[in-house]
């Protein structure tokens, strides 16, 4: 799908009076691509390809290389939303652009940003500094739009410059980019919350806000309207940390898409909360939610304490019976080899699973622990050094086939760094 964050930041400046225009490489160079190269391209934390890529595309695609780098010279400033696995090819690119033309300024922003602040305790790596006239830590539209205007130019970063609230947020338009060239057909992003109310020790999702907002009703609406109007837009997905934050204003909007369309089918992430009633999962249903993403991490009531995730094995348990009984669809990610979790702790969690599989359609993802940067949890404790979590998820694997649980393949230890595309990238 289209890239969430830079549509906002597009759409941000144009209420602002400046010109932007939004280009995904990403997107161009893997429709450029081969079938074998593509398949490499969706595997996550693909460590290898993540290091060869820039190589393999100036030697495959170099003339569509080439014509990439003369259109970014083309501008004044360029600012790249960087990942984890997109960085380094990022830097080489900005690298590359000032050494064929030094008074471009260079802005870097999204969450590997924000994820080398929190690791270096708000200093950047030299080769950073280097390459970057500005950097964004956190949210992007009011360091973006100053930095633009002259008022930031002083500083070298901008730390967790937000919005105070998202009532007057313009909605992405996607101005420029191709909605049908995207491999999720008919389908938009779509973000009713940033930030989130929940503390999980283990998580850097919630690293990247400083606190919780909620758009309006209206203003989605709005934008659903517009993306089945111009774009026939079919499928909404919504990135929210949680869909369910705000209770009342999640039962707004699904009266209001029940009023306006009847119902669009879409899909979110949902917390486990023991304050739902019946009546707002129907609502849920009836508006179109068609699958839900459950983060479980563990049904040990002792892991759930040290993870901080707000809830015990029988909330989770009476959220599970109440998603069932209203036929609205979900699946559960697992964590294991959490900090401090015992072998009974793992075994109680496979056994909630086990035992209660006529209730929860599937596991949607399963992953040993993965330490983040700037979170409060054990880092000695992940998976790279810790064999016991290895192990710990290829049981819990085996156990589900086994009982014959149904499993998301490709989000089977998706957080695992792999190595997997050494064969592709030697023979190209």
């Amino acid at each position: 799908m289209p890239p969430i964050g830079l549509g906002y930041l597009q759409a941000f400046l144009a209420q602002k009076g400046i010109s932007a225009d939004l280009i995904d490489f990403n997107q161009i160079f893997y429709t450029f691509s081969d079938h074998q190269l593509q398949k490499q391209w969706l595997i996550s934390c693909n460590t290898l390809l993540e290091e060869n890529i820039l190589s393999l595309l100036k030697q495959n695609n170099s003339g569509e290389f080439q014509d990439a780098i003369e259109k970014m010279l083309d501008y004044e400033v360029v600012g790249f939303s960087c990942f984890k696995s997109n960085f380094e090819t990022t830097v080489s690119i900005a690298e590359l652009l000032k050494s064929k033309k030094n008074t471009l300024k260079v802005v870097l922003g999204g969450p590997e940003i924000t994820r080398q602040y929190f690791k270096s305790e708000g200093s950047f790596h030299e080769k950073v500094l280097q390459v970057a006239d500005y950097l964004v830590v956190g949210e992007g539209e009011i360091p973006l739009y100053q930095y633009l205007i002259g008022n930031n130019t002083h500083k070298t970063a901008a730390t967790f410059e937000q919005l105070s609230d998202l009532t007057d947020l313009p909605f992405p338009r996607y101005t420029g980019i191709d909605l049908n060239a995207y491999p999720r057909k008919n389908t938009i992003p779509l973000q009713f919350s940033r930030g989130c109310i929940r503390r999980c020790n283990f998580c850097s999702e919630r690293l990247l806000y400083n606190n919780f907002r909620t758009r309006e009703v209206n203003n989605l609406i709005d934008e659903i309207k517009y993306h089945k109007t111009h774009n026939n837009i079919t499928y909404f997905v919504f990135y929210d940390s949680l869909i369910n934050a705000n209770l009342k204003k999640l039962e707004a909007l699904c009266d209001n898409i029940i009023n306006h369309f009847g119902s669009i089918p879409w899909e979110a992430q949902i917390a486990i909360r023991n304050d739902m009633d019946k009546r707002l999962l129907k609502k849920m249903k009836q508006s179109g939610c068609y699958s839900l993403f459950v983060g479980l991490e563990s049904a040990s009531n002792t892991t759930l304490k040290n993870m901080n995730k707000g809830f015990t094995t029988d909330d989770a348990l009476n959220f599970f019976h109440a998603l069932h009984q209203v036929n609205l669809f979900f699946g559960i990610s697992i964590i294991v080899g959490y900090p401090g979790e015992t072998d009974e702790d793992f075994q109680n969690t496979l056994d909630f699973i086990i035992h209660h599989k006529e209730i929860i359609p599937q596991v949607a993802q399963i992953n040993p622990f993965t330490y983040y940067d700037g979170t409060t949890a054990d880092e000695t404790a992940d998976y790279r050094t810790n064999p016991i979590a290895l192990k710990r998820m290829e049981i819990f694997v085996k156990e589900i086939k086994k009982h014959k649980l149904k499993y998301t393949n490709a989000f089977i230890g998706n957080l695992i760094e792999k190595l997997n595309c050494r064969k592709y990238a030697g023979n190209s």
